[in-house]
């Protein structure tokens, strides 16, 4: 049962992470000029779907695997998950924000809008790597056993 758990657990990632990393490599061609604020939204938008049924799949297969939530890594890693849905939260209304721009450009939108995208955009990947990490190696000393 641990194996399938398991592997739900990865494919979950894969799909969540993948799909934040897709939106996070289209918006880096939104800011080099190549794609348009319409097309980015576009995408980010469809992949939602896909980061938040992901993030319900981790949630759901990391429950029934049994973390250990007296370990410290464990801890952080909970608290890395809770900065990602907080964050995906607040994505949301810079999505929003930025929709409400009439601006097709990235470098054309006001700056303070520029600076919360990016440190939200940052913290994600942050998290989101930050959690990867602790999830090898929880699952490392796991399988060690």
């Amino acid at each position: 049962m641990y194996k399938t758990l398991l592997f739900i657990h990865l494919f979950s990632l894969i799909v969540a992470y993948g799909s934040v990393l897709f939106v996070d490599f289209y918006g880096l061609f939104w800011v080099l000029g190549t794609k348009t604020k319409t097309q980015m939204i576009e995408v980010s938008k469809t992949a939602q779907i896909l980061i938040w049924s992901g993030l319900v799949g981790l949630i759901l297969s990391g429950k029934f695997l049994h973390p250990n939530f007296t370990k410290p890594l464990t801890q952080i890693k909970m608290l890395l998950v809770l900065i990602i849905i907080c964050n995906g939260i607040n994505l949301h209304f810079v999505q929003k924000a930025m929709k409400s721009e009439k601006i097709e450009h990235f470098r054309q939108l006001p700056k303070k809008l520029i600076i919360w995208s990016v440190i939200s955009i940052s913290l994600s990947q942050l998290a989101w790597l930050g959690a990867l990490v602790i999830g090898f190696i929880n699952t490392s000393s796991h399988l060690v056993k």
